[in-house]
């Protein structure tokens, strides 16, 4: 093994979690680190090592050691992981790090981007009859209202939803008007599809 490689990379009497988590380690491995000891982990075979660096739980452990057991399954997600390297991300409510030539960066999106990227993953979600997911994307006064079930039999009952879904697409395209934690796409006739901003995250609160 290489010299230049660091030290707890090569314990072979610990776990891989022990080395990173020892008592008085100050240096906590940062999101490139992990996913770069992630693969180098599955294209040795270590793929006790390779699970202790994912956040499954322990009773995925066994169906993970299976589908990785396999070689040509781990060097196809070996290259996967090394691929995705150069374009990094960190992510957490109204919070996106990216990874460039300058090192990390917060992303600052344009007022308009965040409500519209989150009316196109609901309307995207509805299209493909996913309706946890379109649930999972309706504010919380809404939500509370609903189930996924629900949402799925209102869409199907309502002879008005298909053109109301349509709609939402076209006023995607147009100025969306940002107040506050609110935004509005116009569809014409004063109507407009609504979202309000809940833990940093748009959340739709009405198509019209």
């Amino acid at each position: 093994m290489s010299s230049t490689v660091p030290s707890w990379l090569s314990l072979s009497t610990l776990p891989l979690v022990a080395a990173l988590t020892a008592p008085g380690c100050a240096h906590v491995p940062g999101p490139q680190e992990v996913a770069s000891s992630y693969a180098r982990a599955l294209e040795e075979n270590r793929l006790e090592d390779a699970y202790a660096l994912t956040n499954a739980p322990p009773d995925a452990r066994q169906p993970f050691l299976e589908h990785y057991g396999n070689a040509s399954v781990r060097q196809a997600r070996v290259a996967e992981v090394r691929a995705a390297l150069p374009e990094l991300q960190a992510r957490a409510p109204a919070l996106t790090l990216l990874r460039g030539k300058q090192g990390w960066r917060v992303l600052e999106e344009a007022p308009a981007d965040a409500p519209r990227e989150a009316m196109e993953r609901f309307l995207d979600a509805v299209d493909a009859s996913d309706w946890a997911t379109a649930w999972s994307l309706l504010s919380g006064p809404v939500r509370a209202r609903y189930t996924p079930e629900r949402l799925r039999e209102d869409f199907k009952r309502e002879p008005l939803a298909a053109e109301r879904v349509r709609r939402a697409r076209l006023a995607l395209r147009g100025q969306v008007k940002v107040t506050g934690v609110e935004a509005e796409f116009p569809v014409g006739q004063e109507r407009a599809v609504r979202l309000v901003r809940e833990a940093g995250e748009y959340r739709v609160s009405a198509l019209e």
